[in-house]
């Protein structure tokens, strides 16, 4: 019986009737490391990991499962990108523009969102544990079921 149903598996993953897992388009990912600029990007599960990418314009980017833990987003752009549950763990995003963006299930624990703007931001259930929101604009903000601590919410 296994071997009948992995026979189909493959059958279906062949002709396309089954999707690979998403993964990030490599040509995007040179795009983004070489001009700063990737508006519209495809980085889902990219390993961005301790990258300073600051500066950077990713408006509307695809950043699902990204692993961003411990990157330099300093003065970035992520205006309606897509980071549900992407890896923020000790990201600087200080200064950043974050409006309109999904932030659904992320592990945002220790980051830091200094200055930053996170106007109509959704973060649904995700982890902000020790986050710094000093000084932030995070006017509309959807902070629902969120996983927090009681150093969460420094003003």
């Amino acid at each position: 019986m296994k071997t009948k149903l992995i026979a189909v598996l493959m059958i279906c993953v062949q002709l396309g009737w089954v999707a690979p897992s998403a993964a990030f388009d490599p040509v995007d990912l040179k795009r983004l490391l070489e001009t700063k600029q990737c508006g519209g990007c495809n980085l889902t599960n990219a390993n961005l990991a301790g990258m300073d990418l600051s500066g950077t314009h990713l408006i509307g980017a695809e950043l699902r499962g990204a692993n961003l833990k411990g990157a330099k987003l300093v003065r970035a752009n992520l205006e309606g990108a897509d980071l549900t549950g992407a890896n923020l763990e000790n990201t600087n995003l200080t200064g950043a523009y974050i409006t309109n963006a999904s932030l659904k299930s992320t592990n945002l624990r220790n980051a830091n969102f200094a200055n930053s703007t996170l106007i109509r931001a959704y973060l649904q259930n995700a982890n902000i544990g020790n986050t710094n929101f000093k000084d932030a604009n995070v006017h509309g903000a959807n902070f629902t079921g969120v996983n927090y601590d009681v150093a969460a919410l420094k003003y």
